[in-house]
């Protein structure tokens, strides 16, 4: 094709520049006399039968208004010198580095030449042409000029070819559940209308499987003339004079591009064995740029197939439980976020958990235990539609239904109940069952409603219950308890914590033998958090070494401070087990007691019982360790674990401190007095000191000194006090 066919000149234009839309082109000239003659010689170009519009600047910066306010200027006419001498080329270097316009052409044109080198300007500023002004003339300047904005729209065209590939990709991106492949594929068909500019006609998309073209393909896009056949057998679209062509493309496994219609062929044969066929179809003949333009798009499209394809694979793998073939945990949340305000006023969620099933898998294996709970997810299955269940834990399903599909209570208690026959063995499966109501969950998100599913379901399970309902407020305690513990990562850091120190006295003299430090937490605002709260916290989120150091640091400052007043009291402090495993805990304990130079015989350590036992053959090493440097080693809240006798006998402690639930009760019944009777025994006969834990009235230390249990604490005696106040209390100890 001549550029004669392209475009054509005449004086007395018959265009109309109202109905035609021009070809608009920049002169950006300081010379205003070049300038004029500039749009002199370009006034009547005429190009693809559109007219040129010229837009003028004189300065750099005029120009650059003017190519803000115009987006679709094809061509511009630069000056190398006005302003000053590199203005043109700065303003080169801003349109392609800065607004990165890499379509519109440049062209610099100067009339010194030497103050700027051709190749060297060319190459550093992405100039598209270089002309003297005086080189320029009327038909030069019409054969230049022409063939920059032939090359821009081709440039242009592509560009959109490409912004249209990159939404194809955003769509198969955003495929999910809720956007199939009838989504991606009509987002094609709207891409290629758009790049060709189909006027008349149609694009019609459907796909099939299997090796030869089948006219039993289902239709999964359509527009234009198709419109309307989505989901269609391609056998109700009369499409018979095509056929012919599907099947060439079918066999060819390629695309055949034609002027009035073109065949583009698709398929995913490592993921799926899909094919896709697309028709396009245009009643006005297509140019060499427009099949050229479907080719490139297509040849792009069909990595958009694929990932389509891996999407739809990859979501299988994502949403789904590859055991039991349910939905999982992940397809749970992403319904849940997609729940309108309005869906979750009429929706429930039951969080279903089968009980022991940590035993069943020790017992009975992995496998087995999956079978197990394949038959229990057939038996759900009756009462809820599968596509209502996930899979969101181990042992654990979740129930997505509406109200109105609420169970009665007898048939959910049937249902908790579950008799299951594998392997000719009947298995009975008791479940615990937590109901939500979302309806109270609305503005939460959904993985906290999750979370707070499965809370609910724990806590039925520590109270002993089966079926529970989630209440608002269990979500202000999980709050409130996720409130504290930021709170007490701060109290931490900022050293908010102190000891009391509590009097163990000799019951017949009234006298102190030594002091239990309790740690105490007060926030800067004067509220006090008692221990119950924080201490389970601490052990809970892993924060319970810092504190247990904190304690053992300040016990030995509180042990120098009575030594310096005069008083060789010991001083006895908690350790968890959990720190008394952990090297770095010891270490830190042990190097403050040697840095502080204070005799060890004035500290104890505490430990329960519970805890010590659990872990014995672990644990006393450690405690030996203390008890070499002479430290006393206590076990805290005797006779509430299961200590067996050989245990005590070679524990390493010292003193047994008898836990409060049995002095409460002591004289009101025999399991009480019995138990308090045993552990003096034992601390007769393996030589430990007995103390007795929280005596308040005068009935419990008679009964205690009547059997020979001399050392008690307890509010009858003195409560909990600072160090200061610990010395004022000795001296008055001392005068009477």
């Amino acid at each position: 094709m001549s550029e004669l066919e392209l475009f054509h000149f005449s004086e007395n234009s018959t265009v109309k520049k109202t109905t035609v839309t021009p070809w608009k082109v920049l002169s950006v000239e300081d010379d205003l006399t070049y300038q004029a003659s500039l749009i002199y010689s370009l006034q009547d170009l005429v190009v693809y039968e559109r007219p040129v519009e010229i837009l003028t600047a004189n300065s750099v910066s005029e120009a650059a208004d003017i190519i803000s306010r115009n987006s679709d200027i094809s061509v511009i006419l630069l000056d190398v010198v006005m302003e000053e001498d590199d203005a043109g080329l700065r303003l080169a270097s801003t349109i392609r580095e800065v607004l990165g316009n890499s379509a519109v052409r440049i062209i610099l044109v100067t009339g010194q030449p030497g103050v700027a080198p051709r190749h060297e300007v060319m190459a550093k500023y992405d100039i598209d042409e270089y002309w003297n002004k005086s080189d320029l003339a009327r038909d030069t300047l019409h054969t230049v000029v022409s063939s920059h904005i032939r090359t821009w729209r081709y440039l242009s065209e592509l560009i959109q070819a490409k912004q249209g590939l990159q939404m194809v990709v955003d769509a198969a991106r955003s495929i999910s559940s809720k956007q199939n492949l009838v989504s991606f594929t009509e987002t094609v068909l709207n891409e290629i209308e758009r790049i060709i500019g189909i006027k008349q006609g149609g694009i019609v998309c459907f796909t099939y499987q299997g090796k030869q073209f089948s006219s039993n393909a289902r239709v999964l896009a359509a527009s234009g003339a198709y419109s309307g056949s989505t989901h269609k057998a391609l056998s109700e679209l009369n499409l018979d004079e095509y056929y012919p062509g599907f099947v060439c493309a079918a066999e060819k496994r390629g695309h055949l591009f034609g002027t009035d219609s073109s065949i583009l062929y698709f398929d995913t044969p490592n993921i799926d064995q899909k094919h896709y066929i697309v028709l396009v179809h245009s009643r006005e003949r297509l140019t060499d740029g427009h099949i050229n333009l479907l080719q490139v798009f297509s040849e792009n499209i069909s990595s958009g197939f694929t990932a389509v394809a891996l999407v739809s694979r990859l979501t299988n793998l994502a949403y789904k439980d590859q055991v039991l073939k349910s939905y999982n945990r992940n397809w749970l949340l992403r319904e849940l976020s997609a729940m309108t305000k309005e869906e979750k006023l009429e929706s429930r969620l039951m969080i279903v958990v089968v009980n022991d099933f940590t035993g069943m898998m020790v017992t009975f294996g992995e496998h087995y235990c999956e079978d197990l709970l394949t038959a229990l997810l057939l038996n759900i299955h009756g009462v809820y539609p599968k596509d209502l269940i996930a899979r969101t834990g181990d042992c654990t399903f979740a129930i997505l239904f509406n109200k109105k599909s609420i169970l009665t209570e007898e048939k959910l208690s049937h249902m908790i109940d579950q008799r299951l026959t594998l392997n000719n063995t009947i298995h009975r499966l008791r479940l615990t069952v937590a109901r939500i109501d979302l309806s109270l969950l609305t503005e939460v998100k959904a993985e906290q409603i999750l979370q707070l599913s499965e809370s609910t379901a724990n806590m039925a399970h520590i109270k002993g219950q089966r079926i529970i309902d989630y209440e608002p407020e269990i979500m202000r305690s999980i709050t409130a308890s996720h409130h504290l513990l930021m709170d007490l990562h701060a109290a931490i850091d900022n050293h908010e914590f102190f000891i009391v120190l509590q009097p163990k006295v000799n019951m017949r003299s009234g006298k102190a033998t030594g002091f239990e430090a309790l740690l105490r937490w007060q926030k800067p605002d004067g509220q006090v958090i008692p221990p119950d709260r924080f201490i389970p916290l601490a052990e809970t989120a892993g924060l319970i070494s810092h504190l247990d150091i904190e304690a053992a640091k300040q016990t030995i400052e509180a042990a120098i401070l009575l030594q310096k007043a005069g008083f060789d009291l010991p001083i006895s402090f908690n350790a968890s087990c959990s720190n008394l495993h952990h090297k770095d805990y010891v270490r830190t304990v042990l190097d403050m007691i040697g840095r502080s130079g204070l005799d060890g015989h004035l500290l104890d350590i505490e430990v329960t019982e519970s805890q010590a036992m659990l872990s014995y053959e672990q644990i006393n090493p450690t405690l030996k360790q203390f008890s070499d440097l002479g430290l006393g080693v206590s076990i805290d809240d005797f006779g509430t674990g299961y200590s067996s006798l050989a245990h005590v006998a070679y524990l390493e402690a010292t003193t047994l401190k008898i836990d409060k639930s049995f002095i409460d009760h002591l004289g009101e019944n025999d399991a009480g007095n019995h138990v308090v009777e045993m552990i003096l025994h034992l601390g007769e006969q393996f030589g430990f000191a007995v103390v007795a834990e929280g005596v308040e009235t005068e009935l419990q230390r008679q009964y205690l000194l009547n059997r020979g249990c001399y050392v008690a604490q307890g509010y009858l005696f003195a409560r909990p006090m600072s160090v200061s106040k610990v010395i004022d209390w000795l001296n008055t100890q001392q005068t009477t």
